[in-house]
């Protein structure tokens, strides 16, 4: 469905290393020694009790909590302190769509493209891809919490970041949907980005990506 360089990403060599990630609250310790890889374009899944700490781990990659120790590096240099510096983006739990923006403008806030003609194809693309066409006008406040979903999903990916962080993000849609937007999202993924899909869902995981990890206790199994 997406033409390798359709938005312009040359799948640069990249790879990011995440070692001894610990992070620890006052009742409870969240991380303890977490580490991992991913290769250039590699799509990873990672499923676990709610609880364990799977979230925390993908906060704390985008930047938006600090570990307490442990590095995380891409192509061995250590990420920006600056979150929309890292190379990263996420999709949350909740979709956590700019609710004075439109879908169309969510969707572009933070494309690297400034010409009016690529973002039409981008928007375009997704709103074909996500069936989120009827939506482009509207704002966050009048669509179901399944579309937002796909509307969240699209603006990160427009993002073109050499990392995509995916947490939860299939929830909210119902079955038949669900597999085509897994099937979409995979598709927009291969080539261009890496990903760590945080779930619930064996099967999300299986259709989704194509290397498998577990957590318990903030620990990776």
């Amino acid at each position: 469905m997406f033409a390798a360089s359709a938005y312009g990403m040359e799948g640069g060599i990249y790879m990011f290393e995440i070692n001894g990630i610990t992070k620890e609250y006052p009742s409870v310790k969240a991380l303890d020694n977490v580490s991992l890889s991913l290769d250039d374009g590699e799509l990873i899944s990672i499923q676990g009790e709610s609880g364990c700490g799977k979230s925390t781990l993908l906060q704390i990659i985008a930047g938006i909590i600090t570990a307490d120790s442990g590095t995380i590096t891409r192509n061995n240099v250590p990420l920006p302190e600056v979150p929309h510096k890292r190379g990263v983006a996420m999709v949350f739990q909740d979709s956590l769509l700019f609710n004075n923006m439109t879908v169309e403008e969510n969707i572009l806030f933070g494309c690297p493209h400034k010409d009016r003609k690529h973002r039409d194809k981008i928007v375009n693309d997704f709103a074909l891809a996500y069936g989120i066409g009827d939506l482009l006008k509207r704002y966050p406040f009048q669509i179901s919490g399944g579309q937002a979903r796909r509307v969240a999903l699209a603006r990160a990916l427009a993002c073109e970041r050499e990392l995509l962080l995916l947490d939860e993000p299939f929830s909210n849609l119902d079955k038949d949907l669900k597999e085509n937007i897994i099937k979409c999202t995979r598709e927009f993924c291969e080539g261009r980005c890496a990903a760590i899909l945080v779930t619930h869902s064996e099967a999300e995981a299986l259709k989704f990506a194509d290397r498998h990890l577990y957590m318990e206790e903030g620990r990776i199994l």
